[in-house]
């Protein structure tokens, strides 16, 4: 049964449809269940040889990669992380060096990119950031992320294997692409590794925190890594060890008949840039939650059951102007809500009564709660493919420092999901907002 949202000074009116959409946003236990079972068919569909739907993609990254990581600490050795930014055209580099008996000296730094010739200006940006912190001599070794999915063709190349456009990479060997340029600009770098973000979050997760085996990442974006047997992926011929594999988990859902989108979801996915895919992704992460809220406000504004009636609706309005950010304000326990009357008064030239404070307070926590449940039931279908004594679980992304109720019913939810499979409770571990980059950094060192 879905809590009780009523709000002691709201009308008859306000409480029905606050209670009404608490009760198509509730998820139970059961249905928890279910969609942790379809995630593990999910991952193990896309493992076999042969899959009508996404695939999931496996990578040479191996958990031997600390040993790797292990051997350049004590060679203090400095390597290289690039995360390419597709969407977004963004480029981020950094560099770890090890120093005998030190913490690592970490340096990031931030680009955007052009979109003609952008191989070249990778390079281009790639030897500004070395000039600029002093690195070498060289040659360093360069582990590349991309938020694609990719398909790893070598140890050290990779191309996207992806069908939606994405300018310049698509179909091309990264490591090649950018090999030549590194060598027509006689920069001091080797490109050792191409991965996606995802399983870099893995690689940075289990140098951190040891015997990791599942990643997550919450960002404006949602995936998941984990390693498996390679005896039992179809796909591959090894007998033995365990490799890294990309769930593609955004992309769950797209042919699901256990997940349960609302009126308000389907409008979402309807009114996106790619409707009818990463039907998972818009339930969950960061670029979305913000906009579910937001047509939950304009339907009691439509129905007038919120904020005065000359108030001005042109902001609230505007699709995606609700930011997932505001939710972190949302949280607000004063008696008066005042964080979140300033905050419809300075985003929207709204002023809201205590009322209208609280219903759009329970909107967005009734948001986050099935977010983070459908996160939760995804890991533990996860840590169930993954077979591990005693999973490992870490998470990295902006969520985990924006929104903490987010990430504590995630981790509580999926402990008592996985405890009901029969199997030990994962623990939990907070890699932080950007583990990728760095973690394209330690997997430089592969061998």
């Amino acid at each position: 049964m879905a809590d009780n949202y009523s709000i002691p000074d709201a009308s008859a009116a306000q409480n029905q449809l606050l209670n009404e959409i608490a009760a198509s946003l509730h998820v139970t236990t059961s249905q928890l269940s279910d969609v942790a079972n379809d995630v593990y068919e999910y991952v193990t569909t896309g493992l076999q040889q042969e899959t009508q739907g996404p695939a999931s993609w496996v990578s040479y990254i191996t958990p031997d990669i600390t040993q790797d990581i292990r051997s350049a600490i004590k060679q203090e050795s400095v390597s290289l992380g690039m995360t390419i930014n597709t969407q977004a055209g963004r480029l981020k580099i950094c560099s770890i060096k090890f120093t005998s008996g030190q913490p690592p000296t970490i340096n990031k730094q931030v680009f955007y990119l052009r979109k003609e010739q952008v191989f070249e200006d990778i390079a281009t940006r790639l030897s500004e950031f070395i000039n600029s912190h002093e690195l070498g001599p060289g040659p360093l070794p360069l582990g590349v992320n991309i938020d694609r999915p990719v398909e790893e063709t070598s140890k050290l190349g990779g191309r996207v294997a992806d069908n939606v456009d994405c300018g310049p990479f698509r179909n091309v060997d990264i490591a090649q692409a950018l090999g030549a340029v590194i060598l027509k600009k006689h920069l001091p770098v080797k490109v050792t590794s191409v991965t996606n973000c995802v399983i870099s979050t893995l690689v940075a997760a289990q140098h951190r925190f040891h015997n990791t085996s599942v990643a997550l990442i919450l960002n404006h974006g949602i995936n998941a890594s984990y390693y498996e047997q390679a005896a039992r992926i179809p796909k591959l011929q090894a007998t033995t060890g365990r490799v890294a594999v990309n769930t593609e988990l955004a992309r769950y859902g797209e042919h699901s008949s256990v997940l349960m989108p609302t009126l308000w979801d389907h409008r979402l996915d309807r009114e996106s840039a790619n409707t009818g895919t990463h039907t998972f992704e818009k339930l969950v992460a960061d670029k979305y939650l913000g906009e579910i809220v937001r047509n939950l406000i304009t339907d009691f504004m439509d129905a007038q059951l919120i904020f005065p009636k000359n108030a001005d609706a042109s902001v609230l309005g505007e699709p995606y102007s609700f930011f997932t950010s505001y939710m972190t304000t949302m949280e607000d326990q004063s008696d008066d809500l005042r964080e979140v009357g300033d905050l419809l008064r300075a985003g929207f030239n709204i002023h809201a009564s205590l009322v209208d404070r609280q219903i759009v307070r329970a909107l967005c926590h009734m948001v986050t709660m099935r977010a983070a449940k459908l996160v939760a039931a995804a890991v533990a279908g996860i840590v169930r493919r993954a077979s591990a004594d005693a999973a490992v679980v870490s998470i990295s992304g902006q969520l985990t420092e924006m929104n903490q109720p987010y990430v504590t019913c995630t981790t509580d939810t999926a402990q008592s999901l996985v405890l009901g499979m029969g199997l030990p409770a994962p623990t939990f571990n907070i890699l932080g907002e950007d583990g990728y980059t760095v973690g394209a950094a330690l997997a430089a060192f592969s061998k």
